[in-house]
């Protein structure tokens, strides 16, 4: 495979997607099959760690490599970016190679959104690389066929795309479903990842639970806006699902002891809380005992974009 690259790539382009925490979601009944139809309703917000992903594209023999930080990936790590790269193949007018880097920021099966921001940052890098010319709605758009074709999420992707604290009011991808942001200027999240889950498996059984209170969550949101509401949801769904015991319950409780809301990521056994700047040193003095990745991280509110 390495005879396929020459020298010099034609083009490279570099783009970004922040991770993101849902709180809370929906599925609505009655989606059809159109995949840019399908998707979440629900609540959440973007963080400024993701992953980045740059793109090398050369002359010769259709073909694809993806490294994921700085390693060949194995294809069950790469489903998704796989998609997103075969996508792009099929709309190209002259056969090339296309080399893939992801570096991740973030760590993986958590319920950070991993998979949205690897198909996300991709698709932009390749609309980027390979000049096909799609508008910034249209490749995320791809990313989001990508996830749903996966099944690896629903909602992750058009949250990305607008960034910030989002109230996802309409399911669909971008451009077709309706996301309302509100401003979390001088807010930084506090999350403890501990252990993943797998979206696929999780989903697959829990709908009945999941559906309905998704969606009377997200009413009484839109109303009150309020980050302290979100994360009082964000715990009481996962409080419906179980989320919040074995590993969680610590962390929770320590919390809660504390004097801060908190939450459950979505799908991870993963504790976050949303908290002004000035006390995010304390909150994080709060889960440092704990076992896992600890993370401080700004609200991203700008959303995926090319570098």
């Amino acid at each position: 495979m390495a005879s396929t690259l020459v020298t010099a790539p034609l083009a490279v382009a570099k783009a970004f997607s922040p991770g993101h925490i849902t709180g809370f979601f929906e599925i609505p009944h009655g989606q059809g099959t159109d995949p840019l139809y399908r998707g979440s309703r629900g609540a959440g917000f973007s963080i400024d760690r993701g992953i980045e992903t740059t793109v090398y594209v050369y002359s010769g023999k259709p073909g694809s490599k993806i490294r994921i930080n700085g390693k060949a990936a194995k294809p069950s790590e790469a489903e998704v970016s796989q998609w997103v790269v075969d996508y792009y193949m099929r709309n190209v007018d002259v056969p090339c190679f296309v080399k893939v880097e992801h570096e991740i920021g973030i760590p993986v099966g958590y319920g950070l959104g991993s998979s949205g921001a690897a198909a996300l940052s991709l698709s932009y890098a390749l609309n980027e690389a390979l000049g096909t010319g799609f508008d910034m709605a249209k490749a995320a758009q791809v990313a989001h066929m990508a996830e749903v074709a996966c099944k690896t999420g629903l909602g992750t992707v058009i949250a990305e795309y607008s960034g910030g604290f989002e109230m996802r009011r309409a399911a669909g991808a971008p451009g077709v479903g309706t996301v309302d942001t509100v401003p979390l200027d001088g807010y930084k999240a506090v999350v403890l990842c501990m252990a993943p889950i797998s979206t696929k498996a999780f989903l697959a059984g829990r709908m009945d639970e999941i559906n309905g209170l998704g969606g009377r969550m997200l009413a009484r949101l839109s109303e009150s806006r309020k980050v302290e509401d979100f994360l009082d949801m964000s715990f009481e769904f996962a409080q419906t699902l179980g989320l919040e015991k074995g590993r969680c319950a610590g962390p929770v409780m320590a919390l809660k002891s504390a004097g801060f809301r908190c939450g459950i990521a979505l799908f991870g056994q993963t504790v976050f809380t949303i908290v002004p700047e000035g006390m995010a040193g304390e909150a994080a003095k709060v889960l440092q005992g704990f076992e896992g990745t600890l993370l401080v991280c700004g609200i991203d509110g700008r959303g995926a974009r090319v570098l």
